[in-house]
């Protein structure tokens, strides 16, 4: 009896000195949570969101994704271009990085630049990196990639959303050794865009895309109305197979207010 009543005191001694233990390394060494440890703690709604942490809302998002580039170009002068996809339809963002590369056959990379651009809730657009310029080596592929994914600063569709623009007078023409694409983009709204992109391709008679380029318009002002002009250098070989209506018709038009 008298050994059984020792066991029960030292197991009650134990679980207070295991208790005692426990809570010193809780106040003096267990790490704080955060909002990376990947696990649900502090005032966090779910595991490394809400409360203190970002919204569950936005961990949650889908990232943006860039499809397989295809390399456009004449003489010298190449283009990039690929299609982003935004799957969130509540949410775009303002501003991505990106980069584009060029390689040659032997994947001996020839020019590299960067680029941001921005995307709507649920929107899918043309990234078009135009006027690479390669003077040693040929280029024969390239490639475009979303750089800081993890980084990218969401925006909630009912603040964020395309405002109402207007194309005028669209014109697509071969002029000294380019195809010119050019025209005006009216403003809708009483407040002004700090960017406006457009871009094109141009078109043989069999549908087949021979150039891309794009042109951007910075602070246009509420109501006002800017002119533009897209050069995209082709053969002149190539000129009397152009397809000027489809050239035309492939102007696409980003607004960032």
């Amino acid at each position: 009896m008298r050994l059984l009543k020792q066991f029960v005191y030292g197991a009650i001694y134990l679980a207070i000195f295991i208790g005692l233990v426990w809570f010193v390394y809780s106040l003096e060494f267990k790490a704080a949570p955060t909002c990376s440890d990947n696990d649900k703690n502090g005032d966090e709604a779910g595991v490394d969101c809400g409360g203190s942490c970002v919204s569950c809302e936005i961990k949650n998002l889908k990232p943006l994704s860039a499809g397989q580039a295809i390399l456009l170009g004449s003489g010298r002068n190449f283009s990039a271009v690929a299609v982003i996809r935004n799957p969130n339809s509540d949410f775009g963002t303002n501003s991505f990085d990106y980069e584009a590369r060029f390689y040659d056959a032997s994947g001996v990379l020839l020019k590299s630049s960067r680029g941001t651009e921005f995307i709507y809730p649920g929107e899918t657009k043309n990234i078009i990196e135009a006027g690479a310029k390669i003077v040693e080596g040929i280029p024969t592929r390239a490639e475009i990639e979303l750089l800081n994914a993890g980084d990218i600063s969401w925006l909630k569709n009912i603040d964020f959303f395309e405002p109402a623009y207007e194309l005028k007078s669209a014109a697509a023409y071969f002029e000294n050794g380019q195809v010119v694409i050019s025209g005006y983009v009216a403003n809708m709204t009483n407040f002004a865009f700090s960017r406006v992109i457009i871009s094109a391709f141009a078109f043989d008679n069999f549908g087949i895309k021979i150039g891309a380029s794009k042109y951007e318009i910075k602070n246009l002002k509420p109501f006002g109305v800017a002119g533009f002009k897209i050069l995209i250098p082709v053969d002149v070989a190539l000129s009397d197979a152009l397809d000027f209506e489809a050239t035309k018709q492939s102007i696409a038009i980003g607004v960032l207010k």
